[in-house]
């Protein structure tokens, strides 16, 4: 698996005034390591934001992020998601989904599956033999589905990565869509989890389509703090693995 490969691009417009260097800067270089040379890239003829005069706007704006980047932000998160996994918060309020969505945004190949899967593995077989309540392993169809739904997850981010790439998205429009994108994971793995649930026979849910359409209403409470979490570490990762990754590339460039 190669870590130079692990990333998305999305092309950059950039607002023409800005009142101060350091904004100019900013937004000059922002993500200026979203994707590593060498490998697959986006160009672009997006004019400079610096400059004002179309002779001058021979830069592409191009958005990166290196290997070791994207794995440092990978590393930290899963960190995060195990630690809040036994943290003292409302049930069901978990930053897996967003790890998983994230994974699936920005990795590739198997990888973007794997991780989260791993670390989700993890985090059950510390709660398994730490006998900690609601946590550990259980019905084995109902937790395959989980990780299934996990996975779904994930993969709507790596389709979400792959429509900014083909489309060329802007930063502007994929901050905009990146919400929805979310929502839309939270809500596919909703189905298949619960799905998982309604086969599990100690939720006590009729072997029927009523027992089903039971089991998909009666998840929903639980469903509104998954999603909140969702929407709020779901967006939280991305925008700060960008916004930090621009950070070090204002600096590189003004080295």
């Amino acid at each position: 698996m190669s870590l130079q490969g692990s990333s998305i691009a999305i092309s950059l417009q950039c607002p023409r005034s800005m009142k101060s260097d350091r904004s100019t800067r900013y937004f000059e270089t922002f993500h200026a390591r979203f994707y590593p040379q060498g490998t697959r890239s986006m160009p672009t003829n997006l004019p400079n934001p610096t400059s004002t005069s179309n002779a001058e706007n021979g830069n592409n704006s191009l958005v990166r992020i290196t290997g070791s980047h994207i794995w440092a932000f990978v590393l930290v998160y899963a960190a995060i998601s195990l630690v809040l996994r036994f943290a003292p918060l409302p049930e069901n309020f978990a930053t897996f989904g967003a790890f998983a969505y994230f994974c699936g945004l920005m990795l590739r190949g198997p990888s973007r599956w794997v991780v989260p899967a791993v670390a989700l593995f993890v985090a059950d077989c510390i709660g398994h033999f730490l006998g900690i309540p609601g946590m550990g392993f259980y019905h084995i169809p109902s937790m395959l589905l989980n990780y299934a739904g996990m996975a779904a997850f994930g993969s709507v981010g790596a389709v979400t990565g792959w429509i900014w790439k083909r489309r060329k998205v802007s930063s502007q429009l994929a901050f905009a869509t990146l919400p929805a994108s979310v929502l839309a994971g939270s809500a596919l793995f909703f189905l298949i989890s619960n799905f998982g649930a309604w086969l599990d026979p100690r939720m006590g849910y009729e072997t029927s389509v009523g027992g089903l359409m039971n089991c998909y209403w009666m998840g929903i409470p639980f469903w509104r703090s998954s999603l909140s979490s969702d929407l709020v570490f779901g967006v939280a990762f991305v925008m700060v693995a960008w916004a930090v990754s621009s950070r070090f590339a204002t600096r590189a460039q003004a080295r």
